[in-house]
């Protein structure tokens, strides 16, 4: 699989076998379930595998299924008919329809309510759509496929999904590798962002210094390939025309290789830059948390992080919603 058709990048076994599933799922017709953590590329994957589709000149249509109510789902999903309700101004067609022939991806299928996994899996069933208000249902044909960074198997048992809609759903199950398991990967994908936000930014960039890139080896990339195209990009920004990536404009928290630095020939520890380093993350999660009312799972997508990954941090930099006590952080 060509990295710059499909933009996934990786010569790490995991990834190896992950690229041949892709080509053999690619080419049925069945439904696909990608796990995987977040900012892992399930996007990706799922792009990949329309393109090796029978159907990739067809459209592939996305629909994400975060902080959608019941409502809401079924009208993006189904469409709606002007009047059906309050703000249907006008017919909406729904993406089911708009997918017609190509491929329906719904992402974080784990985030719908019970009554919306009901409505999913009919209408997986009976490839059917009746758009809300309306009552003609229209035929459609196409591929359905999901993605979610939970674990399923433990949200059937604790009957917060749907079995026979998790199994209807799995025909064929991918899991894309977090960072943290292809290490090998990160000098390709670094110098891949490189390449893209020195050209956005019309910037020449002569690479990553060795320190710089050792830092990057090191670090356990709880947001994954996302959190590092983040790093990335801020890096591209911070460093001068025609320079190195230095280790200085990296913003990632790792303890120091020795255990002492030298300024001025005396030995210090250090904490200084922890601390400053740790006001800077504390600042800037304390004003992305705010600006999304303290709903943690919005935050960490804008931060490129898990949301446990998220909810640690809070525990270490001691933040908590106002008002709650600090174990009680949580959105």
């Amino acid at each position: 699989m060509q990295a710059d058709r499909f933009e996934i990048i990786g010569r790490s076994p995991v990834m190896q076998d992950l690229f041949r599933e892709l080509k053999t799922i690619g080419q049925c017709d069945a439904s696909v379930l990608i796990e995987g953590e977040t900012g892992v590329g399930k996007n990706l994957v799922a792009r990949a595998l329309h393109r090796l589709s029978p159907r990739a000149s067809r459209p592939f249509v996305a629909l994400n299924a975060a902080n959608l109510n019941d409502e809401l789902f079924e009208s993006e999903l189904f469409g709606h008919v002007r009047g059906a309700f309050t703000g249907a101004y006008g017919d909406h067609k729904g993406l089911a329809r708009a997918a017609d022939g190509g491929t329906l991806f719904i992402d974080e299928v784990s985030e719908l309510a019970l009554t919306a996994q009901a409505k999913l899996l009919c209408f997986l069933d009976q490839q059917e759509v009746r758009p809300v208000g309306g009552l003609q249902a229209t035929k459609v044909n196409l591929r359905v496929i999901c993605a979610t960074n939970q674990d399923l198997r433990e949200a059937v048992k604790a009957k917060t999904f749907r079995q026979d809609l998790f199994y209807r759903l799995r025909v064929f199950g991918l899991r894309v590798p977090s960072l943290r398991e292809r290490r090998e990967d990160v000098p390709l994908l670094v110098d891949h962002f490189i390449r893209r936000f020195a050209a956005h930014y019309g910037k020449t960039i002569a690479g990553v210094s060795k320190e710089a890139m050792a830092v990057l080896m090191q670090h356990d990339w709880e947001g994954n390939v996302r959190e590092l195209e983040n790093e990335i990009e801020r890096c591209v920004v911070l460093t001068p025309d025609g320079m190195e990536v230095q280790g200085d404009v990296l913003s990632l928290e790792l303890e120091p290789v020795t255990p002492a630095l030298k300024t001025n020939g005396t030995a210090v520890d250090g904490s200084l830059l922890r601390e400053s380093r740790h006001a800077a993350e504390r600042s800037i999660i304390d004003k992305t948390l705010k600006r999304h009312r303290w709903n943690v799972s919005a935050a960490a997508r804008e931060l490129g992080i898990s949301r446990v990954g998220l909810t640690r941090k809070l525990k270490r930099l001691g933040l908590h919603r106002p008002g709650t006590r600090p174990s009680l952080a949580s959105g």
